[in-house]
């Protein structure tokens, strides 16, 4: 039987530091997912990484086996020590749970801000990576396109699209808050990725008197910029940068801190007092933790952000309700199909038995009626193909409507006892599915 499995760690669990070390840039989904598939016994991997969760997707035949190794992975080169703290904060699901997580995460109910609208992009960008690596197979494509369905549904048919809310946004707001009125400040927009894209769409919303983008990429920096009217500059400017603007909001993909606590020192002696806001949304973080000491400048991290949070708590919570019972529904629907699967030899079976008398009595009686005009026998294949159809529907649906219960294996028997058909339970045939990327 194959299983489906997720293990991961993500903020609500694990604390940032822990995180910041286990990330992995979006862009290197599908080679991590090849490295991780060479080196475990799964069928197929879709790694999801943001700046709030690490989770490795998998379908395995063993499911125990395919998680003892995908934790031992991702904390490879660790100490006994280190990998034993490290995996105190994961966690690992199979089966309906995992199917559970995966449909909680793209709906974000599983998120630190319950309902945010990025992480079904995410997702899907997850699966298209895997995709692309071919590191999927049949489960983990129906489990995947079914996940990013859930996704939509939840934001279609509930409140809950109506009250998301971003990590951008939810940063945009904190700054207009502590401003009051903005019409004379600045901004600066640190990195030109999803997030910065995010954070500079709700900026553009607002009356900031200069928006500035500064990225490693010059080029990037001015795509960005160009598309609000805002200014650009390579990060060679930084410093320039820092003096003019009254808030920093920070989303690069560095590795390292690119904001230092002697760099803001030395940008604070020229700003005549004036205070200077961060609001780090990066993971690992972009400014370092010691410039919040420094007199006249505030920084706000990830995990400062629920205050705002908190303001839409009671509107999320009643869609919260629905979603949840949209994901329970979608859950038995992915199970009933999975359990379905094991009917498929047989149901082959039973249809081919009858399309053969069909033929074999459809023969024999054209024959017979050797007068008939091509239209006329025409209407004849289709009268006993209608017949055929109407004969195998009936057990068909009902062992169907049986799949995954104790009385399974004896409507199998039955029907193989009655018309001798071959094809066993549990035989499951490899059927391609095509990836789709939604």
């Amino acid at each position: 039987m194959h299983h489906s499995i997720v293990v991961g760690f993500n903020i609500k669990k694990a604390p940032i530091e822990l995180l910041e070390k286990l990330s992995v840039h979006h862009s290197a989904n599908g080679e991590v997912a090849l490295t991780l598939m060479s080196m475990t016994p799964t069928r197929g991997i879709v790694v999801l990484s943001t700046c709030n969760r690490l989770e490795v997707y998998a379908t395995a035949d063993d499911a125990d086996a395919a998680i003892e190794a995908l934790k031992e992975r991702l904390v490879a080169g660790l100490s006994p020590d280190q990998a034993r703290d490290y995996l105190g904060y994961s966690y690992a699901y199979r089966d309906d749970m995992a199917v559970r997580h995966l449909f909680e995460v793209v709906t974000g109910l599983d998120s630190l801000i319950v309902g945010e609208a990025e992480i079904l992009g995410q997702v899907s960008r997850a699966y298209k990576a895997a995709c692309e690596a071919e590191t999927t197979d049949k489960l983990m494509n129906v489990l995947f396109q079914r996940a990013l369905h859930v996704g939509k549904k939840a934001r279609s048919q509930t409140s809950l699209g109506r009250y998301s809310v971003s990590i951008g946004r939810i940063a945009v707001e904190l700054a207009v808050k502590e401003f009051g009125d903005v019409s004379d400040k600045r901004a600066l927009i640190l990195g030109a990725g999803e997030m910065s894209e995010l954070t500079a769409r709700y900026l553009n919303d607002h009356n900031f008197s200069v928006v500035m983008v500064a990225n490693r990429s010059l080029e990037k920096a001015k795509l960005l910029a160009q598309d609000y009217g805002f200014e650009a500059y390579p990060f060679d400017h930084l410093r320039g940068c820092l003096e003019r603007t009254d808030v920093v909001f920070s989303a690069t993909s560095s590795k390292m801190p690119i904001v230092t606590k002697d760099l803001v020192s030395s940008v604070m002696e020229s700003r005549m007092g004036r205070p200077l806001l961060f609001i780090d949304m990066a993971l690992p973080r972009d400014v370092e933790e010691g410039v919040a000491n420094l007199e006249g400048v505030s920084l706000h991290n990830i995990n400062e952000l629920r205050e705002i949070i908190d303001r839409h708590q009671i509107e999320r919570a009643r869609a919260v309700n629905e979603v949840r019972q949209i994901v329970e529904e979608e859950v038995a629907d992915f199970r009933h199909w999975v359990d379905s699967l094991e009917l498929v030899p047989v149901i082959t079976a039973l249809r081919s038995y009858a399309d053969t008398i069909k033929q074999e009595r459809l023969e024999v009686a054209l024959d017979k009626l050797s007068e008939l005009t091509p239209s006329q026998r025409h209407t004849v294949d289709i009268l006993a193909t209608t017949i055929t159809d109407q004969f195998v529907r009936s057990p068909i649906e009902a062992l169907k409507t049986q799949a995954g219960s104790k009385r399974t294996k004896d409507y199998v028997l039955a029907l193989q006892e009655l018309f001798g058909l071959e094809g066993t339970l549990g035989d499951k045939p490899e059927v391609r599915l095509a990836c789709e990327a939604s």
